[in-house]
């Protein structure tokens, strides 16, 4: 406004006694990859040890960092690939223990040129949990809900997308023989089996009905899609867990219809697809996969 006074300029110091007051971890490196600024949240929440707050080196810490995580590779890769674009970025990282970091990236330019880029990381784990089936230990339906239709309707990254849907075969004749008890050690175990073989970051597997699970995940060539569903359906027959109700079998199986598609698409169209793919399995015996046309 006229005749308004110019604001005077925010010392250095309320920056860094703010920034140290966010529960918030803050990372600030320069150009030349040099650590400029680390708030107290952020040498918490990755466990540094006291002597790297006189000033570790931006390889030393990524190393500490790194190591502590699920996906390291795929961690240190966007770090590289990120650091001198004018790109802003986020995503979830996996810890070992257990804890979840949603992981967010802002460059900083000047001048025209680029002069620092900064990492915040806010720890979801309460958050994520309240997103996890207790039973099966996998994403329940809440989480479905919410981010299946951001994987199916993403703009085209370069990347395939599959999508499964998993059914344990006549799972009601195994509650009503061996008991819910034993049904719910069943779906534990399948879950078990999901996450394990599900081993990327942004793969997802989701309990979406008593007995039926599905998963999302991407992939570089169209074969893996149908080499890997038929390997989960090997390994839930693997498990070998007696199941007199499943003939001929005889031990717990799976049904399994999946579609593999490229680019944007229709949440309700792709599961619909899917789903009718399943039915087509479990129709045709049961214990056996079949693919849609998506």
């Amino acid at each position: 406004m006229a005749g308004e006074l110019p604001r005077p300029p925010v010392p250095a110091g309320v920056f860094r006694f703010a920034l140290d007051a966010l529960p918030d971890g803050v990372l600030l490196v320069d150009a030349d990859r040099q650590v400029v600024y680390a708030n107290k949240a952020f040498m918490e929440q990755w466990r540094f040890p006291e002597e790297a707050w006189e000033g570790w080196s931006e390889s030393r810490m990524l190393a500490h960092a790194s190591a502590q995580l699920v996906d390291p590779d795929r961690f240190l890769e966007h770090v590289e690939v990120l650091h001198l674009t004018d790109e802003a970025y986020r995503d979830e990282l996996h810890l070992k223990d257990g804890r979840v970091f949603a992981r967010r990236s802002v460059p900083f330019a000047a001048d025209g040129s680029f002069r620092a880029r900064i990492w915040i990381f806010t720890d979801i784990t309460e958050a994520r949990f309240s997103l996890l089936d207790p039973l099966s230990g996998v994403h329940n339906r809440r989480a479905y809900t919410q981010e299946f239709p951001a994987f199916v309707e993403a703009p085209d990254d370069g990347l395939l997308k599959c999508v499964a849907i998993l059914d344990v075969d006549h799972f009601k004749a195994y509650n009503d023989h061996y008991g819910h008890a034993a049904g719910d050690r069943v779906l534990k175990r399948v879950g078990d089996l999901l996450r394990g073989m599900l081993g990327r970051s942004d793969d997802r597997v989701f309990r979406i009905g008593g007995e039926e699970f599905l998963l999302a995940c991407r992939l570089r060539e169209d074969a893996e899609g149908a080499c890997f569903c038929d390997e989960i359906r090997v390994a839930i027959a693997g498990m070998a867990i007696a199941h007199r109700g499943n003939p001929p079998h005889g031990v717990v199986t799976a049904s399994m219809g999946f579609g593999i598609f490229r680019g944007e698409r229709r949440t309700a169209e792709i599961f619909d697809e899917v789903d009718a793919a399943l039915y087509q399995a479990k129709a045709e015996g049961r214990n056996t996969l079949r693919r849609a046309v998506l």
